[in-house]
């Protein structure tokens, strides 16, 4: 279910009251050529409405409270126009419907204070409303994102448009990107938030801090096969900050590998697997830095408990090499016919395959 029929649902629970264009003047000093229908609200109201003989006995903030539900569950409303007009005309129905938002909110029930807040917005254009809707959409979305993400971007954007320099719309925003884990939007947002005068307090210091890092991060790791000394100067200072987390010693490591410095990579391979022995890729990496300054032996070892974990053709091969460097051809072979039997397509399993048969002829 979408938001309009989570709202549509929430509406036909509404009693609407035919009422005559007459009694709409006398209520709302309002000359409307046809009967319309206005909404009740409280449903658990609804029964004590239906035995009301006279439409005096109806407390007019039922009335209130109605139109404004409606004018924030669905802005396509066909009687829209005329509740806006009413509610205009309605004494302080706006302090009401302040009241009405601000005991839901006590009362946790931010759903529907957040449509009502709606319908006060559809009266009452201002930046405070839109920062409250901001508020209340963001804490929504933090507990239905599946509903209200699309509703708070939205949001976001009208906010946006609203007034350039309104600030509050790049904090939300930039929360829902590191929601979604496009930590480099979520920088660029609260950034722009704190640039366009928003307070850096504590904890949006903190905040901002943690999204450089995480930038910073992928960062470095995407540089590490291709810009390995940039890739170092990136990730070497995170470690203060994220080096309880096996896999930055891993990428430092891939880092040394590139640049031929093979102790420094073990090294940092060995914290890793301080870390987390049992992380595969940092096994596997292991057995490549010892292969690199032959010893054989010891990358052998790494490569079998890798390839045990995996069974994967890439570390097959990486076995079968190490094997012919040492001479033994009978687990070459053995481990040929393995690599075959996982994909015997793979290319380096072909060549390898003749490789063995030129030293064997």
């Amino acid at each position: 279910m979408d938001l309009k029929a989570h709202y549509s649902e929430k509406l036909s629970k509404l009693f609407f009251l035919n009422i005559k264009k007459q009694k709409l003047r006398e209520l709302f000093k309002v000359d409307i050529k046809e009967d319309i229908y206005i909404p009740v609200a409280a449903e658990d109201l609804a029964d004590k409405i239906k035995n009301e003989s006279s439409l005096n006995k109806i407390p007019m903030s039922f009335f209130l409270e109605g139109m404004f539900y409606v004018l924030g569950a669905d802005s396509n409303f066909k009687y829209n126009e005329y509740y806006n007009t009413m509610l205009l005309n309605a004494k302080e129905s706006d302090k009401y419907i302040k009241s009405r938002i601000a005991k839901e909110i006590k009362k946790s029930n931010y759903e529907e204070a957040y449509i009502m807040l709606k319908g006060l917005f559809y009266i009452e254009k201002s930046q405070d409303n839109l920062s409250k809707l901001l508020l209340l959409c963001d804490k929504l979305r933090s507990e239905n994102s599946k509903l209200y993400r699309e509703e708070e971007l939205d949001l976001i954007e009208k906010s946006k448009k609203f007034d350039e320099n309104f600030k509050e719309p790049y904090f939300y925003e930039s929360l829902l990107y590191r929601d979604d884990k496009d930590f480099q939007k979520a920088f660029y947002c609260i950034n722009t938030y704190i640039s366009k005068g928003g307070e850096e307090t504590k904890e949006i210091t903190e905040f901002k801090d943690s999204l450089k890092v995480v930038n910073d991060y992928d960062k470095g790791k995407e540089l590490v096969n291709t810009e390995p000394d940039n890739a170092l100067n990136i990730l070497m200072p995170l470690l203060d900050t994220i080096g309880d987390n096996a896999e930055i010693y891993y990428y430092i490591a891939v880092a040394y590998r590139n640049l031929k410095n093979h102790q420094k990579a073990i090294y940092y391979l060995n914290e890793a697997l301080s870390i987390d022995d049992k992380a595969v890729e940092i096994i596997n990496e292991m057995g490549l830095n010892y292969a690199s300054i032959g010893e054989f032996e010891k990358a052998i070892a790494y490569f079998r408990s890798a390839f045990q974990f995996t069974g994967s053709v890439e570390i097959c091969t990486n076995l079968i090499m190490c094997y012919l460097n040492t001479k033994d051809i009978k687990q070459a072979k053995i481990h040929l016919k393995l690599a075959k039997e996982i994909n015997k397509e793979d290319e380096i399993v072909k060549d390898l395959e003749k490789l063995i048969g030129e030293m064997e002829a």
